[in-house]
Formats: structure tokens, sequence, C-alpha cells
């Protein structure tokens, strides 16, 4: 078996290993005389299929987690090897050495609350890699609670998932999605929606030193914006805009930290928002007040600065289901509108 080593980071080894046959194998990673991980090479990649299929081999992708961080001076001495024969699969001739604890940042929010810009500048400025919106979170926080079991339940099976403790399956099948599809310990997800929001403490759970920035938005301005850009019903967007702010209150007392960013803020006040964001991430901020002032946030607009009901244009009607289903995340936010909405 041979193969190449494509990644080494301070958390996990990828790359490929060429098969004998149609079998498996299973491949380590070693620190000196540490074994650090093991995993089957077991994965399917096109360009691996397309160069078996011309070479008549079978190959196969690999991901090993490690169970310790590997310090970043030491990240280039981890050796990954066949399992069974201690065969070395050296490194590709441009392997990518991905060292460092790593940035883990989730933008959480309603939609049209300024995620996209954030997560944007984010990502450029401190160069992470960002697919756009994963929406994997909460389909892997929900089979994270499946795996979990439950000790008191009266039925064999559920009770084994709890007592196995399986919950751990998906943590570890959640770290190496994110790693695996990002190619690095660092990556940036912006996600917004009530799901997303709920995943956070799995999230946490998964990636310890996370964090985690909410994007605020007053629910007025916030549904104009929907309106604008999405249509659809008035009632729905309303809906989803408290249930977002709502959930996050619940969320966030389970989370040890956060930030809040208002959406407002980002726009009136650009280099106050880019100082507290750098504080909490631990980075400068120069870079991110400067992507504030001159990039792509909404500088006009259906909902830019239009927080009270008289300046919506709305018929009575509306305002009324506004109301009804806004009022309460508007007072619990301190939103001026509030008063006017009891």
């Amino acid at each position: 078996m041979d193969g190449r080593v494509e990644i080494l980071s301070c958390g996990f080894a990828a790359g490929w290993a060429r098969l004998p046959g149609a079998g498996a194998a299973y491949v380590g990673a070693w620190l000196g005389a540490e074994m650090i991980g093991v995993a089957e090479a077991g994965g399917t990649r096109p360009d691996l299929v397309a160069a078996g299929e011309a070479g008549g081999f079978c190959a196969r992708s690999f991901l090993i987690l490690f169970n310790r961080e590997v310090a970043a001076g030491l990240v280039g001495e981890v050796v990954v090897r066949n399992v069974l024969t201690q065969e070395v699969i050296p490194a590709a001739e441009e392997v990518r050495i991905d060292a460092g604890p790593g940035l883990q940042i989730f933008v959480l929010g309603s939609p049209r609350s300024g995620t996209s810009e954030l997560a944007a500048t984010l990502a450029t400025q401190l160069g992470l890699p960002w697919l756009g919106e994963g929406h994997a979170g909460p389909l892997l926080a929900g089979a994270a609670d499946f795996f979990a079991g439950d000790a008191a339940s009266g039925n064999d099976m559920v009770r084994f998932l709890a007592d196995q403790g399986l919950r751990k399956v998906a943590v570890e099948a959640t770290r190496g999605v994110y790693f695996a599809s990002h190619g690095s310990v660092s990556f940036l997800d912006k996600t917004p929606g009530v799901p997303m929001i709920g995943a956070a403490p799995f999230l946490l759970e998964c990636f310890p030193r996370a964090k985690f920035i909410f994007l605020r938005r007053n629910g007025v301005a916030n549904v104009l914006s929907r309106m604008a850009k999405f249509g659809g019903d008035f009632h729905e967007h309303c809906a989803d805009w408290a249930a977002a702010m709502i959930r996050w209150l619940e969320v966030s007392v389970e989370l040890p930290h956060f930030l809040e960013v208002n959406q407002e803020d980002m726009l009136d006040s650009p280099e106050e928002t880019a100082a507290a964001v750098a504080g909490y991430l631990g980075v400068p901020a120069g870079g991110i007040a400067e992507s504030l002032r001159t990039g792509a946030l909404e500088h006009t607009g259906a909902g830019l600065h239009r927080t009270r009901l008289a300046e919506t244009g709305w018929s009575a009607d509306q305002k009324a289901v506004f109301a009804r289903e806004c009022g309460a995340a508007m007072a619990l936010f301190g939103y001026t509108e509030a008063a006017a909405l009891a």
C-alpha cells in the first residue's frame, strides 16, 4: 500500500492510500513512538476514483483525528503509516502544514441581520476557510441527541446507547466533517436561523475553543429587509425573527462566552464594532474595521434605520401581526419600539 499525506495539522492528518484490490486498510499517525490516532482509509473522492480507474488500482481517502493536540512546532514531525505493515505513507510534494491550535468561529443570527457581511469580513481578514452556509450543524446535533440514548429508558437498545457513551461517535464525526470539508482545524461557519442557533451548545462540545458571534437586528428593520429580499409571507418572517431571538436567549446561557453584535453598529460604528470583535477573537482590529467601512454591508435598503412601525408603510393588520409575533422579543432585547407595541 502506498499513497500520500496531503494535510498535517495540530488536530488531524489527511490524505489517501492505494489499497490492495478492493480491500480495506487502517492508517495511523505517530509522533515519535507515540501513536496519536488511527482511521480507516475508506473515503471516496472523485479524483481518486478517476485515478484508480485509469491506473487499475483502488485508492481511498483517510482523515485521522488525533487524540491530543500536537504543538505547532511538531506538526511537521507527524508520520503516517499503514497500521498493519508499518509502511510509511510519504508526504505529498505540496503537503499542507496547518500548524497552530486553530480558530473556529460560528456566526449566528436571524437571516438579514448582517451575518454575511461579518462572516465575509472575518474570513477574508483572518484567512479562514469558509464554505458559505453549511447548515450541517443542526443535522449533526440531532444525530448526537439520538446516539445519546437514555439511561433511564425501558428500551434495552435505547439504554444501551447511553450506557456505551455512543454520543462521542457523533462528536468525533462532527469534528471530522468540519476539518475535512475545510481542510483545516481553522474555519468559519456562518449559518443563520433557529436550528443552527439551537445547535450551538453541541458545537461547543465538539470544539471547546470555538467562538460564537450572534448578530442581532431590530425586528422592524429585519422584517422590512426580509420582505424586500425574499418576499413571501409577512407573518412567517415576523415569527421566524422572533423565534431566532428567543432561541438565542435560551441557548446563550449554556455558552461560557459569546459576543453579540448589533447590525446597526456594524454600519454606524465600524471601528467600535471591529474592536469588540477583535478583542473577543484575540486578533488585530485594523483590517476588520476597514472592511466594515468599505464592504458590501447594506448602506441603503428597506430596513436601513427604519425601526418604528410608523416608518414601515405596513397595513394596520400587518402592524398587529408584528406586535403579536415580535412584541415579546422586542421587549426582551430592549428595542424602544417595544413600548409602542404594548
